[in-house]
């Protein structure tokens, strides 16, 4: 669930010329998994030249870009939410155009939209809600969000896109086959982890998983008073619709560009405590910390929304990436070693080198090993560096599948950190979360099988 955007200002963006040396303009991706792989190439071909070349034409191109990804949904238009909301990484005119997949995507009409949720409840539209607005208030990767009014109250239903669950069946599909070329040339198993990614993706089109998800997460976090997950409106909710309480507040890039600075920090610390209690306390992480899935009631709450990207993690798995990350925090140089070594992740360690991987993971955990830290994108931005494909480690480490989410929490909590600027003692709140005992957080029904397998 997305929080509502201002609508206009995307008509007026232009294709690049083919003539002007530039790729040309994208077309509008058909069904077909010839037209759409050749877009994802075109589409990471622009993107990869775009990161280091900057020109007075890359809004433009990232305007291309963003229309592409959109018109792809799915796998393609998730990839590049993520890389959007990365500071730095992206020259900021494409940076600016692939922002507004964050804000949403074009929408899909509303009469195929309607079409879904009558045949999940069996029953006409004017039935189901004494009011239906017909313009969603956002689009996302797998579906879009409307407001509406059941029993009197204000709600949001999220309807998922007719046919998506194929759409990115087919997408998974073709990664299966380009993953076994990465590993050739590495240690990572890519068979592996686009089983890992399948499976996130087939469970975030059932909507009855993630409201039980989200119960789960709201029953843990009631006591937290900066913490506010909207309940779930059950008798409006089947597997390709959900309906929740609606959420008013401000967006997030309207809240860090009005929030003073204090208010930003405050936000900041409570998304941080929500995003390592939940890893470490509950077993299980919100895996998808992108700004469109925040919203700001007031100076002093954080609403959390979208709970489709869940994880549960096995004990044994936190066991070591606990340990391993108080080597860390600690100056425990001497103990690193030994900690890396037994995730597994270092499956040829005579060629491995560690005091590299030591500068990498303290740049990383640098917010958790000082009383007080600010976040900046240059922070961020050097953490993409040294992570990047220059890092000779890179060909000798292997990646268990449930590590990826880790990352992507670390790594985009800290991206949107950067970008409120906030500043105040991280670690203090990461401490907390690893001396807390884990209290997994309950499965819902239909989550229980294979999702503990870390």
């Amino acid at each position: 669930m997305k929080p509502p955007r201002s609508a206009g200002g995307d008509d007026d963006e232009t294709h690049p010329s083919e003539n002007d040396g530039d790729p040309p303009a994208l077309d509008s991706v058909a069904p077909g998994w010839a037209k759409r792989l050749a877009a994802s190439a075109r589409v990471a071909g622009s993107a990869a030249r775009l990161a280091v070349q900057r020109s007075d034409r890359e809004g433009a191109i990232g305007a291309a870009l963003a229309r592409e990804l959109d018109s792809m949904k799915g796998v393609a238009m998730k990839l590049g939410q993520i890389v959007s909301y990365f500071d730095g990484l992206l020259p900021e005119e494409t940076h600016a155009a692939l922002h507004r997949l964050q804000r949403g995507s074009a929408p899909v009409k509303l009469e195929r939209m309607q079409r879904v949720i009558e045949d999940a409840f069996g029953q006409p539209l004017a039935a189901l809600f004494e009011r239906f607005d017909t313009e969603p208030v956002a689009a996302a990767s797998i579906g879009q969000v409307y407001q509406a009014r059941f029993r009197g109250q204000q709600v949001a239903v999220k309807v998922q896109y007719p046919d998506i669950a194929s759409t990115m069946s087919g997408d998974i599909g073709r990664l299966r086959a380009l993953s076994r070329i990465a590993s050739l040339a590495t240690a990572v198993d890519g068979p592996s982890l686009v089983d890992e990614l399948a499976e996130r993706m087939q469970r975030e089109c059932d909507y009855q998983l993630e409201a039980g998800y989200q119960r789960g997460f709201r029953a843990a976090f009631a006591s937290d008073r900066a913490v506010f997950i909207p309940a779930v409106v059950a008798e409006r909710s089947r597997l390709r619709v959900l309906t929740t309480e609606w959420v008013r507040g401000t967006s997030f890039y309207e809240f860090a560009a009005e929030a003073d600075a204090a208010t930003r920090s405050r936000a900041g610390l409570s998304m941080a405590r929500f995003a390592y209690r939940s890893l470490f306390a509950l077993g299980t992480l919100n895996a998808d910390p992108h700004p469109g899935n925040y919203l700001f009631p007031d100076p002093h709450t954080v609403a959390f929304l979208d709970f489709g990207c869940v994880r549960a993690f096995a004990p044994d798995f936190l066991a070591r990436e606990r340990a391993l990350i108080r080597t860390v925090i600690d100056e425990r140089r001497a103990d690193f070693r030994g900690a890396l070594l037994a995730t597994g992740m270092v499956p040829r360690p005579k060629r491995f080198d560690f005091d590299l991987h030591w500068q990498v993971l303290r740049h990383q955990y640098a917010p958790y090993r000082s009383a007080e830290f600010v976040f900046t994108s240059d922070y961020v931005r050097r953490g993409m560096e040294m992570n990047g494909p220059r890092n000779s480690n890179n060909r000798f480490m292997a990646i268990p599948p449930p590590w990826i989410w880790l990352q992507r929490l670390i790594w985009g909590l800290h991206a949107v950190l950067a970008r409120l600027g906030a500043a105040g003692p991280f670690a203090a709140v990461l401490r907390d979360a690893l001396d807390a005992p884990l209290r997994p957080l309950p499965p819902p029904p239909g989550a229980a099988a294979g999702d503990n397998n870390a």
